[in-house]
């Protein structure tokens, strides 16, 4: 429910092969990739686990998520084998939704791990960081807030805990996020709440980058803009604002 939504975030398969447009004898061109065809964090998880396997080329990656989903690529500042690939769904004003796809690549550029929004799709890979890997510095822990205007009907910022290793916000290889996300792109139905812990936020929905553009939902906004209002009625029957 959009409201539980607005509570909840103020406290705190298509399968594809690397070579996706390649045809086999008798299948038919399969469509470009879309990440408005991917309807859960799970989804988003099983599809990168099945189609780019651990070695895969970084050109398939960005030949999907880039080039065919349109995703803005952007590379980590001090690491240029570490790259991702965002993507902004405005929800039908309810909310923004953030895929960021990030990778790690090794020397040849062949695929060492990849992260939905900031966790790991690979058990065999690197993991996440943990507080106690950052043993200098003077440490601080933030309440941050990430605007999000866009969604003007619902929640229009996310709350989230940074803590921060150096007490610097400049320099950001020594941060760690907790906070929390919907688990579904859909305005009318945004699954459980997702709890994302200890996630790097460059690679997180909590990541201060821009995507190039915020697309609008694809589907009907009718079926949100009416559960919003039985949401409001409900709540103005009870005597809450």
């Amino acid at each position: 429910m959009l409201h539980r939504w607005r509570v909840a975030l103020g406290v705190v398969a298509l399968a594809m092969a690397p070579g996706f447009g390649a045809l086999t004898a008798h299948a038919q061109p399969r469509a470009a990739f879309r990440f408005e065809s991917v309807a859960s964090l799970d989804e988003m998880h099983r599809l990168i686990e099945t189609s780019f396997p651990l070695g895969t080329p970084r050109e398939a990656l960005r030949q999907t998520f880039v080039t065919q989903g349109a995703a803005t690529l952007k590379a980590y500042p001090s690491d240029p084998a570490v790259e991702k690939y965002l993507y902004d769904i405005n929800l039908c004003s309810y909310y923004v939704w953030r895929w960021n796809i990030s990778a790690d690549f090794d020397a040849a550029g062949h695929l060492r791990q990849a992260y939905v929004n900031g966790e790991p799709v690979f058990a065999s890979g690197p993991q996440k960081k943990d507080v106690k890997d950052f043993k200098t510095g003077h440490q601080s822990i933030y309440k941050v807030k990430r605007p999000r205007p866009e969604a003007s009907k619902g929640e229009n910022e996310l709350t989230y805990i940074l803590f921060d290793a150096d007490s610097d916000t400049n320099t950001i290889d020594d941060e760690l996020a907790i906070g929390g996300g919907p688990s579904r792109p859909d305005p009318a139905n945004m699954g459980p709440l997702h709890m994302y812990s200890s996630v790097d936020p460059w690679r997180s929905i909590f990541d201060k980058d821009a995507a190039a553009q915020i697309v609008p939902y694809s589907g009907s906004c009718a079926a949100a803009d009416e559960l919003y209002a039985r949401q409001q009625a409900q709540l103005q029957s009870r005597g809450n604002p």
